[in-house]
């Protein structure tokens, strides 16, 4: 499933846009036969007179190509790679005896254009735009760090989120993606100083305070200084409840929750930090202890496991739960339990929560085995706990098959639906949805674990491909909606448009036509919003060949294109009387 392809396609679409925005431009070029098919007849082998020539041109491009690339001459190496990915698909369609080793090579050449593509647009338009706006970003959170004027702040992240929001318009995959990430992080600090802006200076003026009086604590507790860590911790928590009462909004839930925080951290520095500075001496004793016999060694891990216990006792939140893990190392390290006297000396057990007697040996939990396990429908997605030792548990003879709606699990994967399991293997079967706990899905049928027949399946991002499956590959036809907006229906091969479909971008330009590796490649007609409208050949994304422009107006131009620019060979013609 994750093998296929369709998620770098809406990258490699987009570039077609790009390509196409010039065809109001004509540019004088002078006729050439270098991207032509080789000559109808061949030999007997299925190899004309022209396929060597023309196979060797191809991977001589490649070959510059990826030198260009690896150099990242992005500029020089992109059309070089895709010269060579015609001239592949050329070589493929009139010489069969090398037409598999072409389409290969083909593939990789149209793969490595992409990429080069990409890495030249995002060096020309995406980049600068990211670090202004990681620069703005930071001079944003210098001014936070330093409490500085909101006001000011405002504007940094004003200005920052327009800077992220042009980088979204004009970067492509990954780029796009992590520009995404950053744009929504940028607005929900804007959202959060808007709530400084809008609280006026009583909230802005408690708030600093506690904020003080908190970093004042911190540093007390840093240097073990508890009685002031407590007191400073004390006057934090009344701070906190003053802003609350001060501040509305999501800064008044936020000062109630820091109010509540403090008032933890004050029970720490009072009862919990200086039991955990002892429990701590007891360990770092334990472990220094080298040489010593096994009994003394004993008496050093029994008296640091219960000063950790009665941290745990004292301590509370996540400080409690460090104490009590480790206080159970220590029980598994040692393997014998505490003894009813090391209990009874443990000072606030009797009101605490019950510690209960030690185990020997504190066994980590044995793993499930991973395999599928039935879950009857209603119930949660969860592995059912291990039969007794004594009851013996045969494997299933055969695949169940389910009467009504089951739960099955195996490892990250959830089937909830008509769903069986084979008498050997576990492979699944059935129809019904596959769940992930990436937050990936699929609806549809499988057979042996496989996706076959009709399904569709749903990205995290939010793009999904519903149609056709032939053994875990989306082939056949079917939809594929992209993040961007663009939707694809039509032929689909490995998860790439292939053959004729029809491309549907957001701003309401359509393409009807022929696809080779998901970008434009025959015959097709692409419109635009505006009335703009080409009909003809086109190759790898751009016209090539015989075509016929035609403008809103109704004037246009007819004759061959190349590399997507007008020939001179073609003439102009009027819009009809």
């Amino acid at each position: 499933m994750k093998s296929l392809r369709i998620s770098g396609l809406a990258g490699g679409l987009a570039l077609v846009l790009s390509a196409l925005a010039g065809v109001a431009q004509a540019q004088q070029a002078a006729p050439s036969d270098a991207g032509a098919m080789p000559a109808a007849s061949a030999d007997a082998a299925g190899v004309g007179p022209d396929c060597p020539l023309l196979m060797q041109e191809a991977e001589a491009n490649l070959e510059l190509g990826r030198q260009a690339a690896r150099a990242k001459r992005w500029r020089e190496a992109a059309p070089l790679l895709r010269d060579a990915g015609a001239g592949f698909l050329n070589v493929a369609a009139g010489c069969p005896a090398v037409a598999a080793r072409a389409n290969r090579q083909g593939d990789a050449a149209t793969a490595e254009m992409r990429t080069a593509e990409t890495a030249l647009s995002h060096q020309g338009e995406c980049q600068p735009r990211v670090d202004k706006a990681l620069d703005l970003d930071l001079r944003a959170t210098m001014a936070r760090g330093e409490k500085g004027d909101p006001a000011q702040i405002e504007q940094l992240l004003g200005e920052a989120e327009k800077s992220w929001r042009d980088a979204v318009d004009v970067c492509q995959s990954p780029h796009r993606e992590k520009a995404e990430k950053s744009l929504a992080a940028t607005v929900k600090a804007r959202a959060a100083n808007a709530e400084l802006l809008s609280a006026g200076p009583a909230c802005d003026g408690a708030w600093k305070s506690a904020a003080s009086l908190v970093d004042y604590a911190r540093t007390a507790s840093r240097d073990k200084r508890w009685d002031d860590a407590a007191m400073l911790y004390g006057k934090a928590v009344m701070a906190w409840e003053g802003a609350a009462d001060k501040c509305s909004g999501v800064r008044q839930q936020q000062a109630q929750r820091k109010a509540e925080q403090a008032q933890v951290d004050a029970h720490n520095a009072e009862h919990c930090g200086p039991l955990w500075d002892q429990a701590t001496d007891h360990t770092q004793r334990l472990k220094a202890a080298g040489g010593v016999s096994a009994t003394e060694r004993d008496n050093l891990s029994v008296k640091a496991e219960v000063a950790w216990r009665e941290a745990f006792v004292q301590c509370r939140g996540s400080s409690q739960n460090l104490a009590r893990g480790n206080a159970d190392a220590l029980a598994r390290e040692r393997g014998t339990p505490l003894s009813p006297q090391a209990l009874a000396s443990i000072r606030g057990v009797a009101t605490a929560q019950p510690l209960g007697a030690a185990p020997a040996v504190v066994a980590a939990p044995v793993p499930l085995p991973a395999k599928v396990v039935a879950v009857q429908a209603g119930t949660d997605a969860r592995p059912a706990e291990a039969p007794p030792a004594e009851r013996k548990v045969d494997e299933p003879k055969a695949a169940p098959a389910p009467a009504a709606e089951a739960v099955l699990v195996a490892g990250d994967t959830t089937y909830r639906g008509a769903f069986a399991l084979a008498a050997t293997g576990g492979a699944v079967s059935g129809s019904g949805r596959v769940e992930w706990t990436n937050g990936e899905s699929y609806v549809g049928s499988l057979v042996e674990g496989r996706k076959h027949g009709k399904g569709r399946f749903n990205w995290v991002g939010g793009q999904w491909y519903e149609g056709d499956w032939v053994d875990d590959r989306a082939t056949g036809h079917g939809v594929i909606q992209f993040v961007g907006g663009n939707r694809y229906e039509g032929g689909v091969l490995d998860g790439e448009p292939s053959g004729r479909g029809t491309l549907i971008f957001p701003t309401g330009d359509r393409y009807t036509g022929d696809f080779a590796r998901g970008v434009f490649h025959g015959q097709g007609r692409f419109a635009w919003k505006n009335g703009n409208r080409y009909e003809g050949a086109w190759r790898l994304g751009r016209k090539h060949g015989q075509g016929r422009l035609t403008w809103a107006g109704g004037d246009g131009w007819e004759g061959e294109f190349r590399d997507d620019q007008q020939t001179d060979n073609g003439k102009s013609f009027d819009a009809p009387k």
